[in-house]
C-alpha cells in the first residue's frame, strides 16, 4: 500500500519537476497536482505531462493532497503558506525543499492550520540546470535529505 494517494507540488523547476517525475516512475497510481507561479512553466508542465492536474494557483493545487511539497524560492514561502493554508486537507503533511530550515519554519508555521503537519526537508541534490525541462526521475537516488 502506498503512503499517499494524492500529492501536490508547488514549484516546477528542477527540483519540483524531478519530484513529479520520481512519483510518476515509482508510484504511478498516485494522483499528482502541481502548479508554478509562472504561466509559461505551467504550460510547459502540461506539455511534459508532469502531473495529472496543473493548477493555476497553489491553493487549488493542494486541495485534497495528503502530501504537499513546496519547491519555491525561500522568499516565497510566507506568501505561498498564506495562499494554501485554507485549502490544506486535515492531516496533510507539508514539506519543502528549501535550503534554510529556520527560514522555512518561520515562514510557514504562522499559516499552518490545526491538524496539518510541517516536516521541513532539504534534499541534497541538484544540477546546474533549472526549469521544468531540467528535472529527471532519478535526481534523488542515492542522495541525502536533511
Amino acid at each position: 500500500m502506498l503512503p499517499f494517494s494524492r500529492i501536490a507540488v508547488v514549484g516546477l523547476g528542477l527540483i519540483g519537476s524531478s519530484i513529479t517525475r520520481a512519483v510518476r516512475a515509482t508510484m504511478p497510481t498516485v494522483h499528482i497536482s502541481a502548479t508554478d507561479a509562472d504561466p509559461d512553466v505551467r504550460a510547459r508542465a502540461i506539455e511534459l505531462d508532469l502531473a495529472d492536474q496543473i493548477a493555476h494557483s497553489a491553493g487549488t493545487a493542494v486541495v485534497d493532497a495528503e502530501l504537499v511539497i513546496l519547491a519555491v524560492p525561500l522568499g516565497a514561502f510566507a506568501a505561498v503558506g498564506a495562499e494554501i493554508a485554507a485549502d490544506l486537507a486535515p492531516g496533510a503533511i507539508l514539506s519543502d525543499v528549501g535550503s534554510a530550515k529556520q527560514t522555512v519554519i518561520d515562514a510557514l508555521l504562522p499559516h499552518l492550520p490545526p491538524g496539518a503537519h510541517l516536516i521541513p526537508a532539504h534534499p541534497v541534490a541538484g544540477t546546474e540546470r533549472s526549469g521544468p525541462d531540467a528535472g529527471f526521475a532519478t535526481l534523488f537516488q542515492d542522495r541525502w535529505c536533511i
